[in-house]
């Protein structure tokens, strides 16, 4: 099986889905959820980029067919719990049409020539901030928004301003690292996130990760492999998962 080269991508997939794991959306629907997510993730990227080849080229290439052959062991996987998931919560079909929009937008802003622009990157963003919700919602039958627990909007907050900091950060590093700014409006971003969350939730757990996040965004500079950035980034996530789950507990 092919994987996309979008290494930091798997971090915005799994972060969530553990952390709604540990606060009650552990049930069996609820990691087929997860991992319908999780491999949906690889799917939407090779069919994606199957049909933009397509729709440039104006016939199936050698690439675009290709691509298509990458996405093809991961479809299966995706729609067999699709399937399971519909059928047991059918009510996710609106909120599944709504993540489909957003790939769609995705798509189009790929095709556009910006596959590695912010907007793009906020989008992965902004699917990971809602997948908390849905995980729960899946796992308990909730269909309703009005029943989620605070637990769950706060790991949905935590995890859209924790991925926009990564963004930001990942950006001034390299692929934005002649341009100051980036930097500087990385440095601001965290410290605007630790101060909100501080007064929002009052958890000074929660605070931890986001403090050290800007640590790591103060302290490191452009130059540095992504290996090493990959490595720097993973810890802090490993140290927001505890964070979230101890201060949600």
């Amino acid at each position: 099986m092919k994987f996309p080269p979008q290494h930091g991508a798997w971090v915005f997939l799994v972060l969530p889905s553990l952390i709604t794991a540990f606060l009650g959306g552990g049930t069996w629907l609820g990691f087929t959820f997860s991992l319908t997510w999780i491999t949906a993730f690889p799917f939407t990227y090779f069919l994606g980029r199957a049909l933009i080849s397509r729709w440039r080229r104006g016939s199936w290439t050698t690439r675009g067919s290709r691509e298509l052959q990458y996405a093809l062991p991961w479809s299966v996987i995706t729609i067999l719990g699709a399937v399971v998931i519909v059928g047991s919560r059918p009510w996710i079909i609106f909120p599944g049409l709504i993540v489909l929009a957003l790939w769609a937008i995705s798509v189009y802003l790929s095709w556009a020539g910006r596959e590695r622009g912010l907007a793009n990157d906020l989008i992965l963003v902004l699917l990971a901030a809602i997948s908390p919700i849905l995980m729960y919602q899946v796992a308990k039958d909730e269909s309703s928004l009005g029943v989620i627990p605070k637990s769950i909007w706060i790991t949905s907050m935590v995890s859209l301003l924790f991925f926009i900091g990564s963004v930001l950060h990942v950006k001034a590093l390299i692929r934005e690292s002649k341009d100051p700014r980036w930097h500087v409006s990385s440095i601001l971003f965290h410290i605007i996130a630790l101060l909100g969350l501080v007064m929002i939730t009052g958890s000074w757990a929660l605070a931890i990760p986001f403090a050290l996040a800007l640590v790591r965004t103060v302290f490191m500079k452009p130059g540095l492999r992504p290996g090493r950035i990959g490595i720097v980034e993973a810890v802090v996530a490993v140290a927001l998962v505890i964070g979230t789950v101890v201060g949600q507990s």
